[in-house]
């Protein structure tokens, strides 16, 4: 729907590449020194059912677990995600067959304003490494510290976006006019109406007329929210779209998180492929947002620095300046937004079908080979690895008969370099490097949390 058919083509020969070699990836020529990841968290509850409960006349199905918060199917999905992930590392000489890691090799990171990355990130550390009282760390979130810069700069003065420039880019972004996205979901929005019965009357009361009531009549607009205090400015797109966004992506986390198919989306979308197909509407209500290059720099180099200073450090040869610590397995626990702005600022994308292009889906994880060849010369190879919706939803164990799905990425810039899949690491740093904005970038100190 977004990618040009030639990426498309790309990304599909990688995921072939990928699952015909994947197996072969653990005994080719280069041999992997550093596995550097940042997972999205396990399945949750709508973040808000305050927010929620108006666009649909009907009552919400009632999750088990508080807003935003992992819940106990979400956890156990991760921990299979965690089973695989480190029987596939041992079997590649990253990590010891049996015990516990040596002091230093592992690292684990999430983000201390939302509680679900931190659970989440214990769950991999927890089942990787059974016994061994390995946890992750975070920043500390009060008063005095209200945002996890490392997570989310916008929301402070580090990140803070100029707004003329944010609106100019979204609506670059939008084809220079929103009726254009607006005409690309018109159908999807009618659909989604009908199974919402869209809207409740008290949404209904705070429009100018009951004919704009509906997700499909309701106006779109870029707004600016002004700053206040120590919190700078917000630009986004506002109206039905955003909303329309948060209600398909609760679609599908009730069916990941098991509940019957007559609750899930108030049971009116009869299969996993329709639940997919809804996500269209998160799709293009990031390529708007998230997707947005100025806004994911803004949002996002900060995360990417760090991801970077990880990848480029030899793990040989000890401590990184003002990067994370050397380990050789480096966890980074966080959400889908992470996930977007990063690949919109390296200019990547993944194809992981069933999932639409690019899909984010709860667990899953943008991976960073560190690795070298027989000279020692260093490569970088990025992965797109998720578990699918079935597997997600029934929990089931991963392992090499059924892992999860598995999608190489091309580094772009990088084609004619390429070797077994990986990006030689000078040219990989070459190319990410200028990405950045460093003007959103600070030093992130590491307490002794999270190293192990």
């Amino acid at each position: 729907m977004r990618n040009s058919f030639l990426t498309g083509l790309l990304a599909t020969l990688g995921v072939a590449l990928t699952m015909f070699g994947s197996q072969a990836f653990a005994e080719d020529a280069l041999t992997l020194d550093k596995y550097v990841v940042l997972m999205r968290h396990g399945v949750r509850p709508q973040t808000s059912m305050k927010e929620l409960q108006p666009l649909s006349s009907k009552p919400w199905p009632v999750w088990d677990t508080p807003d935003g918060q992992l819940t106990p199917h979400g956890a156990e999905a991760a921990a299979q995600l965690a089973r695989w992930e480190g029987n596939m590392l041992r079997k590649r000489g990253l990590l010891p067959q049996t015990g516990c890691p040596a002091s230093g090799s592992v690292f684990g990171w999430a983000n201390g304003a939302v509680q679900r990355t931190i659970d989440t990130g214990n769950v991999m550390l927890e089942t990787m490494f059974p016994d061994c009282g390995l946890q992750v760390g975070f920043n500390k979130i009060d008063d005095a510290h209200p945002v996890d810069l490392l997570y989310a700069p916008s929301e402070s003065a580090l990140g803070a976006i100029d707004p003329e420039r944010a609106k100019a880019a979204i609506l670059a972004a939008a084809g220079g006019d929103l009726e254009k996205p607006r005409a690309r979901v018109a159908s999807l929005m009618k659909e989604l109406d009908g199974i919402l019965d869209c809207c409740h009357v008290s949404l209904c009361e705070n429009e100018k007329s009951a004919s704009a009531c509906t997700l499909s009549e309701r106006p779109w607009a870029i707004k600016e929210k002004k700053g206040k205090g120590n919190k700078p400015a917000e630009v986004s797109v506002v109206g039905p779209l955003k909303d329309a966004g948060t209600v398909v992506q609760v679609f599908l986390l009730q069916y990941a998180n098991g509940f019957p198919m007559d609750q899930v989306a108030f049971g009116k979308v009869p299969t996993e492929a329709d639940i997919i197909r809804l996500s269209a509407l998160r799709q293009v209500k990031y390529d708007v947002s998230n997707r947005v290059l100025y806004l994911a720099q803004r949002d996002g180099s900060n995360i990417l620095n760090q991801l970077l200073l990880a990848v480029e450090a030899d793990p040989a040869k000890g401590a990184i300046n003002d990067g994370p610590p050397n380990a050789r397995y480096v966890l980074f626990a966080g959400s889908d937004t992470q996930q977007a702005e990063i690949a919109t600022i390296m200019g990547i994308h993944w194809h992981i079908p069933p999932y639409l292009d690019d899909e984010t889906p709860p667990t899953g994880t943008l991976a960073f080979e560190r690795l070298h060849d027989a000279t020692g010369k260093a490569y970088v190879r990025l992965q797109f690895i998720a578990p699918s919706l079935t597997q997600i939803r029934t929990a089931a164990p991963l392992n090499e008969q059924s892992p999860p799905l598995q999608a190489l990425i091309t580094v772009p810039g990088c084609e004619q370099d390429v070797v077994q899949g990986a990006c030689p690491l000078p040219t990989f740093m070459a190319l990410m490097k200028p990405k950045l904005d460093m003007s959103a970038v600070a030093k992130q100190i590491y307490p002794a949390q999270g190293e192990h």
